[in-house]
């Protein structure tokens, strides 16, 4: 029986996969123009998460300069994606000057220290089409006045297929010191109106940053603990506002900066969660109405991971490594005796052996929309 087109849309709506997408659109002239049509695309991204290639780590040998190493990929199924796609070799100088800053959709923000004092090279690349577009810097830098703090991946503006980044629609939000204030700058690429940045370049002034320690990012902003008062910053990605709170006296958060993990990550709800490891002891805070952060579980980890293969209590003696942090989970392994690596659910505080593969620091995601060369006529 034929189907009509309505009825095919609805079918392949519910292919379970990126790769049987592709594959669903070599069947035939008429299929492979359903999957390309803008509408079916944006409505498949709403119904499936994004693709995962695989994850990078930086190759940095902790020594600098000649000591310096690639980027590694590691693919996310090493029976489906071959590594070789993504590797780095195309960037100037080749892949073992960069360090990778960010990571977001399919695309990665990357940067090395060049000629320049304040400024480094920065470009944003996408491996598996191995393009990249440089960043130069605002023309503020001209004087030597700013310097770059931190930079990040920002959606662009979402597509006709769904997509809200891909090499011609990305954004880039750059932290900048100016003359004891920090400030932000929004360098955006667009197919329409190509590079440039914000008319509103380093507009926004932050709260001081003094001594600032990075937490990283979730839920779309960015967030940074200020030493000696408590203060967490809070960036929007998307605005560049910055907004700031003083955490709670009943901890000892600048104890968690010295030599202990303190990080954040969306839990499974989507929302931004604190965590801190000290030694055997993970603590997971939540954000309440306004500003206010609240303790929301703890687990002792020598008690939680006692079932687990291969444990031994002195892996707790020490702190623990971040392999990876997701939506609603970590993955943590001992600093001595391991590798040993181990996931917590946020949500149960439930661990599970994980497989050990280095500190994953930064998600690869395939390109979407896919793309489709044959012809759709």
């Amino acid at each position: 029986m034929d189907m009509n087109d309505d009825i095919l849309g609805l079918v392949l709506e519910r292919v379970g996969s990126h790769v049987s997408l592709i594959r669903a659109a070599a069947v035939c002239r008429r299929w492979r123009r359903g999957v390309a049509d803008a509408g079916f695309l944006r409505r498949f991204r709403s119904l499936h998460a994004p693709p995962v290639a695989g994850y990078y780590r930086d190759g940095d040998g902790g020594g600098g300069g000649r000591f310096r190493v690639a980027p590694v990929f590691v693919p996310s199924l090493p029976s489906m994606v071959d590594a070789r796609h993504f590797s780095l070799d195309f960037l100037p100088g080749g892949a073992g000057s960069w360090d990778i800053l960010d990571s977001r959709g399919s695309l990665l923000l990357m940067h090395r220290w060049g000629s320049g004092p304040a400024f480094p090279d920065v470009v944003v690349c996408e491996p598996l089409t191995r393009r990249s577009v440089a960043i130069c810097p605002p023309a503020n830098f001209s004087d030597g006045s700013c310097f770059l703090m931190e930079s990040f991946l920002v959606d662009g503006y979402t597509n006709k297929a769904g997509g809200r980044i891909c090499m011609t629609n990305f954004r880039v939000r750059c932290v900048l010191y100016s003359v004891g204030h920090t400030q932000t700058a929004m360098f955006t690429i667009s197919g329409d109106t190509g590079l440039l940045w914000s008319e509103k370049t380093i507009d926004h002034s932050a709260p001081q940053f003094g001594f600032s320690h990075s937490l990283g990012h979730a839920g779309g902003s960015w967030y940074f603990y200020v030493k000696g008062c408590r203060t967490l910053i809070v960036l929007d990605g998307s605005t560049g506002d910055f907004s700031s709170s003083v955490l709670s006296p009943l901890e000892d958060w600048d104890l968690h900066t010295c030599i202990y993990n303190f990080f954040v990550t969306n839990g499974r709800d989507g929302m931004p969660r604190i965590i801190t490891v000290i030694y055997d002891t993970m603590k997971v805070f939540v954000k309440l109405d306004g500003c206010e952060w609240a303790l929301e579980k703890t687990v002792l980890l020598s008690e939680a991971t006692q079932g687990l293969p291969g444990y031994q209590p002195c892996f707790f003696n020490r702190p623990q490594n971040v392999l990876m942090r997701s939506e609603g989970f970590v993955v943590l392994s001992p600093e001595d005796g391991g590798p040993w690596p181990f996931s917590i659910n946020l949500e149960t505080m439930e661990v599970a052996p994980a497989a050990y593969m280095g500190l994953m620091n930064y998600r690869c995601e395939l390109p979407w929309p896919p793309a489709l060369h044959a012809c759709l006529d």
